[in-house]
């Protein structure tokens, strides 16, 4: 009958039922070594009352110590026995007789098995080795079911282990990461509660990050940082907490009996051999954690180090593009705010970013450029002249200035293009940067600037020109004056009148020429122009009048 469950209660309930049936007695105990070995335990009982149960521990009777040592123990008479502890629970319970056998698990004592009887009895040889293999075949059979048990949780923790990865590995957002470790674990492992904190390196200590199955009052009671449990944890071993309430390696002791903690495990949260926080899990009944307890917390901590990093990255990612997008959203509104049209260009020629100037300018729209080769796109482009060519065979920066036709205008419009290294590379060229711009006005006034310079020109040597003739003119004017005052033939008088009023169109020219204000040009010989000197130093107020006022006939 003890051999046909592997339910480790189920077959501590039969032995301590069957077995007063098989032998004739009135009750039956089991109690079982803590994982210490230091105390019974009392794990299942037949046939007595609660009273008599909770009477206090009997680790210290003669009897249970032989039978703890390896020898069975009857005792005839219990209320005269000397050694017998609570002599008056035993009296009043009405027990006579106890018979005391060891339960051998694994070749050594794991507790004992107590037959009682409310009638005296003396317990005969054979009966005495047969309670005593009995109860080494009870060790047996709560040891097969032990190791069942065992097998079953290691199945269902490795089953745990496969949902909370696949879980895990379905988010990246930190805060549901955590959330979803505290509250799985206690409910595969059976705890009162679970706790995460993770090391803060900017301010050198743990914060707690996440928790389930404890008070607000508990988990504020303060720092756990300076706790040795929290020192040994952070050095990467497990660490054990029997008694929460006494073991000195826990600082707040009060807050954990108060709370109702009872055992804590803490293991380390590593990722890449570096330890990056502690979980923390908390029973409310004293447990000594199995090598199987141990392993999953261990293994869960690792798989929630991976996702606690993973989320961390993605966040860390998620906040990059975010600057990234608001980087590009920026760098697009600054180049939309340029007058010259500008493309960003890769290596294939082919268009990644354009401008409002450009698409405004040629009526395009952005999905239907970008992408595309942009010898199909721009139309001012010479394949045989092209600044891309220049950038590519070694040039930073190349430009050129093409002319167009606007309908019946010209226009001038300069490419420019630049070499720009991608993620801050010294070398090498990942994209080509050209802005278009309409320089038409800047040539214009660059013509007429020479034309200025060349009229600048006319103006000096003109005046030099009429400088250097009015002396001579004045000075034959003058000489020709006297002569015809002093002569009295009259065929001389009329020469030299006509040599004064030729040196008088040659003394107005001079003047004129010194009033030219404007670039007037007149065909002369051939293809040759001169400056017409009349129109050049005509002044519009006194046009059609002499320098004395009168009409020019």
């Amino acid at each position: 009958m003890i051999t046909s469950t592997l339910d480790v209660e189920k077959v501590l309930d039969v032995i301590v039922q069957k077995v007063p049936e098989v032998l004739g007695v009135d009750a039956a105990t089991i109690r079982l070594l803590d994982p210490a070995g230091e105390h019974l335990l009392l794990v299942a009982s037949h046939g007595l009352s609660k009273e008599y149960l909770n009477r206090g521990p009997i680790d210290a009777e003669k009897s249970v110590t032989k039978a703890l040592a390896g020898t069975p123990v009857a005792i005839c008479d219990a209320v005269s026995y000397p050694h017998i502890q609570h002599p008056e629970a035993i009296l009043k319970e009405g027990i006579k007789s106890i018979l005391v056998a060891p339960i051998i698990m694994k070749a050594e004592i794991g507790g004992v098995l107590r037959l009682l009887t409310k009638t005296p009895r003396l317990f005969k040889n054979n009966e005495i080795e047969f309670v005593a293999a009995l109860a080494e075949q009870c060790g047996i059979a709560i040891e097969n079911a032990r190791i069942y048990e065992e097998q079953n949780r290691q199945i269902r923790y490795l089953k745990s282990l496969g949902e909370i990865g696949k879980a895990l590995n379905s988010t990246f957002q930190l805060q549901e990461v955590l959330d979803f470790i505290v509250a799985k674990i206690p409910e595969v492992m059976n705890l009162k509660g679970c706790t995460i904190r993770l090391f803060d390196p900017g301010k050198g200590h743990l914060n707690l990050v996440a928790a389930s199955g404890l008070s607000e009052e508990y988990l504020g009671r303060g720092s756990i940082d300076d706790e040795l449990s929290t020192h040994q944890a952070m050095m990467g071993e497990p660490v054990i907490i029997h008694d929460a309430t006494i073991d000195p390696r826990i600082s707040f002791q009060e807050n954990a009996k108060k709370e109702g903690v009872a055992s804590i495990l803490a293991v380390a949260i590593v990722v890449k051999k570096r330890i990056i926080g502690v979980l923390r899990l908390l029973t409310s009944e004293r447990r000594d954690f199995s090598d199987a307890e141990i392993n999953f917390a261990t293994a869960v901590a690792e798989q929630g180090g991976i996702a606690i990093q993973n989320a961390k990255n993605y966040g860390k990612i998620t906040k990059l593009i975010t600057e990234l997008e608001q980087n590009e959203d920026f760098l697009q509104m600054v180049i939309d705010s340029l007058y010259a049209e500008l493309l960003v260009i890769d290596l294939d020629h082919r268009i990644t970013m354009v401008n409002h100037a450009f698409l405004e300018n040629n009526d395009l729209k952005e999905n239907e450029i970008i992408g595309k080769p942009c010898h199909k796109v721009i139309k001012v482009c010479n394949l045989d002249d092209c600044p891309l060519t220049h950038i590519e065979k070694g040039k930073k920066t190349t430009a050129c200035i093409r002319q167009s036709k606007a309908g019946t205008k010209e226009k001038y419009l300069e490419e420019r293009a630049t070499s720009v290294s991608a993620f801050g590379k010294k070398e090498g060229i990942d994209f080509i940067i050209l802005t278009i711009r309409d320089v038409t006005a800047h040539i214009q006034l660059r013509e007429e600037h020479r034309t200025k310079e060349r009229l600048q020109g006319v103006l000096e040597m003109a005046g030099a020109a009429a400088h250097e003739l009015n002396t001579p003119v004045f000075s034959a004017l003058g000489t020709a004056q006297l002569v015809l005052d002093d002569l009295n033939e009259p065929q001389m008088q009329d020469d030299l009148k006509t040599i004064i009023r030729n040196l008088n169109i040659v003394s107005e020219l001079t003047r004129k020429m010194t009033r030219i204000t404007k670039y007037e040009a007149k065909e002369y010989v051939g293809d040759v122009k001169i400056v017409d000197i009349q129109k050049s130093a005509e002044d519009p107020v006194s046009k059609g009048k002499s320098s004395s006022g009168n009409p020019v006939n």
